[in-house]
């Protein structure tokens, strides 16, 4: 019963810290203000669970077909290379103002650790607080599955292949208005 008495106390406590916290104010919510070392660390091991967790059972379809990597590419020309860069273009201000960074995925790196189920996941469902959007809602099986299959092939692009895909597409190179996809029905 002592036992019982003194955690209900800690939290309690916790619990009061918890709501000083929130009503001050005093938590610097800013971009431009990083976060301390350990909530850094814990928020990344809380996102790379997270997705772990929920992309498993996800049946990755051939991702090798041309067709579905120039899916990809469109898309990811229109909608991600802003944010995580493409070769031969810088990210934008955009993704500079970001906390946390977008991750460059023109590095190989960035893309090593994930499986297509993964990057599948991430592309449909966004994440909390990052900046990164679901597409989900908005956007086809295929257009999805086809960014996961471009960014397989991205971190071998040279800056000249890249800029060859976009001309041969048919696409601008800084337009942000350049999206090649319909939209989905609500």
């Amino acid at each position: 019963m002592k036992l019982f008495l003194i955690l209900l106390i800690i939290l309690g406590f916790l619990i009061a810290a918890g709501a000083v916290l929130m009503w001050s104010g005093s938590y610097n919510v800013g971009a431009t203000v990083p976060h301390r070392d350990i909530t850094h660390w814990f928020l990344g091991k809380v996102r790379e669970r997270s997705i772990s967790a929920h992309s498993r059972g996800i049946v990755v379809p051939s991702i090798k077909d041309p067709k579905l990597v120039d899916i990809g590419f469109k898309n990811y020309h229109a909608m991600c290379r802003l944010c995580h860069g493409a070769p031969g273009y810088s990210r934008t201000e955009i993704a500079k103002g970001l906390y946390p960074s977008p991750p460059d995925l023109t590095q190989e790196e960035s893309i090593k650790d994930r499986n297509g189920a993964e990057l599948y996941w991430v592309i449909k469902n966004g994440i909390k607080m990052t900046g990164m959007p679901a597409f989900g809602p908005t956007h086809s099986e295929d257009e999805m599955w086809g960014v996961v299959a471009f960014l397989k092939k991205l971190p071998s692009l040279k800056p000249e292949e890249y800029k060859a895909m976009v001309k041969a597409a048919g696409l601008h190179g800084e337009r942000e208005d350049d999206h090649p996809h319909g939209h989905k029905a609500h």
